[in-house]
């Protein structure tokens, strides 16, 4: 299949996440992926559509599972993202679904929000257990707070949540995260530097 490396789809730090790039296709394109999530499942294929011309079509496209309105986070909408030659991976919160979407050719990349020890200790059992191909720490501000905790992983670190100026993407990549997920275009412009 089509299955492609994490590190090759996070060779910039800001992972844009948007779902209609024309507003900022110039700093979107600056990126190396981008993350779609908060529309509508009967807009998808036209999103997706978006991204096949020239000034996006080398972006590494990831749907977050969970938040694409009438698409539910199971096997069978793995199955059905699949489909899409666009894609590159699926982003969920429920870790289960990793495997499937491996088989299924695309990355997974599991969120996590940490809100204490007992999330940390969850998380790492998460990634032993289900083997995503990246994990996303949530929110950004904990991703230095438990960098020592997950160093161990084997897994790339992605963060993002509350991400709000260049110093928080600076002290998250500090961290040991390879990027940052980011609905700021402020934050995009990093990625032209």
């Amino acid at each position: 299949m089509r299955r492609k490396s994490i590190d090759s789809c996070v060779q910039r730090k800001i992972i844009p996440v948007v779902w209609d790039p024309t507003p900022h296709r110039e700093l979107i394109g600056s990126a190396s992926s981008v993350l779609l999530q908060g529309g509508p499942l009967a807009e998808l294929a036209d999103v997706l559509d978006e991204f096949r011309h020239g000034d996006l079509e080398h972006l590494s496209l990831f749907v977050h599972i969970d938040l694409v309105a009438g698409l539910e986070n199971s096997d069978a909408a793995v199955g059905f993202l699949a489909k899409s030659e666009r894609l590159s991976g699926i982003v969920t919160v429920h870790h289960h679904l990793a495997s499937g979407i491996r088989r299924a050719g695309l990355l997974s990349i599991v969120r996590l929000f940490l809100s204490d020890s007992r999330a940390v200790e969850r998380g790492l059992s998460v990634i032993a257990k289900s083997r995503p191909d990246a994990i996303e720490i949530l929110p950004a501000a904990v991703a230095p707070k438990v960098a020592h905790d997950f160093s161990r992983c084997r897994v790339p670190r992605i963060t993002g949540g509350l991400c709000r100026t260049e110093q928080d993407v600076r002290e998250a990549i500090q961290s040991g995260c390879v990027a940052v997920t980011s609905t700021r275009p402020e934050l995009w412009k990093l990625n032209l530097g």
